[in-house]
């Protein structure tokens, strides 16, 4: 049995692919510990052209049939080293796609037109059902490999019983190409944690699917696509319960959906709700406690924390209505299984103030946001007559990585495995939405009058900057507060108000907005200025209300 050293395997790392952190090298000297503990000598790996190299496989070595291919086309297998190619394979299957070149790196960027002369620059392209998924960053071959090889081996899909086969069995690293297909499974950010990610996202849950792989070169390392797709391959995928589980394995940990019986189960008082009849309310019952599963997702060295988060995502007709993470402690994160919380109440009695019933819950922090946005899309008429699809979602935080952008999307909360998720038939007739309109206690602003009246008028034609924001009405609520510096000298006074306005979401009451007044000297003051901007960015709660018009113009 051949053996190779752990310094054969470093220095390839650095010679073949810049892109390997010094992590990832790592994970690969305690791999290959595993494997051998001989070691020979290295040659100085500083030398472009001179340094000595493993062997580096012709096109015939691993493929018996290799006539039979065509230069410029890939070709698909599913277990290490095999050239029985295959057109169509399952999601769970091991995936490679062996890259056929005909020529090396070097000519093929030559006959482009492409000034290189010993570092080709390739990268890997994987679409999904026609719809890009991702390109990785530029690969860096150095001579040894751009002037040589005339195919590379990508892997896609990788089971993890993979390292304990070449522990077992060191030979399966006999070449340049092996190490190659073995490097990628320490990158983080590497060909196959992007394959498996995408796929578990796009295809996991059934159908058939088609999968197109190109290798790309370019001149430089400073572009984030190549010059031009040397080679290009497809295969069919097929999807089923158990390729879905093998390739969740295979994923990665944070996108690993639950067993049936992980899963917990929205029970709501209706599915089949009509506004204005009554309250809608739902309860989360959970298997396990909220601490199971962020232990389940977990990506930290430890998540075994005496609190954590649950997420919950609440949509209309596939368009984001609220989204908040619950902070649970002690026994509610550690034992308690069951919450609930109101969806909509029979009226908006309480919406000004955080006692309300439907904010009492151990899943909101003072105000519930799905009743708030409830009442502002019905007394807005921004849900419409008809039947409407509400879905709540409820998920973790650990599943989702630290470098990810949050966004208030649909798309982005799809994403994510859900512990629990339901939808509800959202019922509006003009009878149930005049029902809530004429039982709500939103009432006019209420004016002191007197020389109040001059300060309301001036706020009321202030510039909101936003052309989306017409302030309707302004009540200052509270008498004026002198501020001074330390020396005793005025510099402005200030009270509060309420103001009513208009924007495309509907009418709104943001309540005890600051309202500023700069000392003039003299004992005078300039004109009064809210101290903070009127806008429907703020989040609704009992400060930030929605109204119906009839009851407050």
């Amino acid at each position: 049995m051949k053996t190779k050293n752990l310094m054969w395997i470093m220095a390839l790392s650095f010679l073949m692919a810049a892109p390997v952190a010094n992590g990832q090298i790592t994970k690969i000297q305690n791999a290959k510990d595993k494997i051998t503990d001989k070691t020979s000598g290295n040659k100085d790996k500083g030398k472009t052209e001179e340094t000595e190299k493993p062997k580096t496989e012709n096109m015939d070595e691993n493929n018996k049939s290799a006539a039979a291919i065509a230069p410029g086309k890939g070709y698909f297998y599913t277990s290490f080293k095999s050239n029985d190619y295959k057109n169509e394979v399952n999601i769970g299957d091991d995936l490679y796609v062996r890259m056929e070149l005909g020529k090396t790196m070097i000519e093929l960027a030559q006959e482009k037109g492409l000034e290189v002369s010993f570092t080709a620059y390739g990268y890997v392209t994987v679409y999904i059902d026609g719809n890009k998924q991702f390109t990785t960053k530029p690969y860096s071959f150095a001579s040894n490999i751009s002037k040589k090889w005339l195919y590379i081996n990508i892997p896609l899909n990788i089971s993890p019983d993979f390292m304990k086969k070449i522990e077992s069995d060191q030979s399966m690293l006999e070449t340049d190409q092996d190490i190659w297909v073995f490097q990628q499974l320490f990158q983080e950010k590497g060909i196959v944690n992007l394959y498996t990610e995408a796929a578990m996202k796009t295809m996991a849950t059934g159908g058939n699917h088609t999968v197109k792989v190109e290798f790309g070169l370019s001149s430089s390392d400073s572009k984030s696509e190549p010059d031009f797709v040397a080679c290009t391959g497809e295969v069919k995928i097929t999807v089923d319960a158990a390729g879905a589980n093998a390739l969740a394995e295979n994923g990665p940990k944070n996108l690993r959906p639950l067993g049936e019986a992980e899963k917990g189960k929205f029970v709501p008082t209706s599915k089949s709700f009509t506004i204005g009849s009554g309250e809608l309310s739902v309860k989360l019952e959970l298997p396990e406690a909220p601490k199971y599963y962020n232990m389940k997702w977990c990506m930290a060295s430890s998540c075994d924390y005496d609190h954590g988060d649950l997420n919950f995502y609440v949509s209309m007709d596939d368009k984001p209505l609220a989204a908040w993470a619950s902070t649970l402690w002690e026994a509610d994160y550690e034992s308690q299984k069951t919450f609930e919380f109101v969806i909509l109440p029979k009226n908006d009695a309480g919406i000004n103030v955080i006692e309300a019933p439907f904010n009492d819950s151990k899943l909101f922090k003072m105000y519930n946001p799905v009743v708030y946005e409830m009442f502002d899309q019905i007394y807005s008429g921004n849900l419409s007559v008809g039947t409407h699809k509400l879905k709540l979602k409820v998920y973790s935080q650990q599943c989702v990585p630290l470098n990810t952008a949050y966004e208030f999307q649909d798309s982005y909360f799809k994403q994510w495995p859900a512990i629990a998720e339901i939808t509800i038939d959202i019922i509006v007739t003009e009878q149930g939405r005049t029902a809530l309109i004429n039982n709500s206690e939103a009432k006019k602003l209420s004016h002191a009058g007197g020389e109040w009246t001059a300060v309301d008028n001036t706020l009321k034609t202030s510039n909101t900057g936003n052309p989306n924001i017409q302030i309707i009405d302004v009540a200052t609520t509270t008498k004026w507060k002198i501020v001074t510096n330390d020396l005793g000298v005025i510099l402005y006074r200030t009270c509060k108000a309420d103001v009513l306005y208009k924007s495309a979401e509907g009418y709104r009451i943001m309540k005890d907005m600051g309202v500023t007044e700069q000392y003039s000297g003299g004992g005078t003051y300039g004109e009064p200025s809210f101290s903070a901007r009127i806008d429907n960015y703020f989040p609704l709660d009992a400060g930030h209300v929605p109204v119906p018009e009839s009851k407050v113009k």
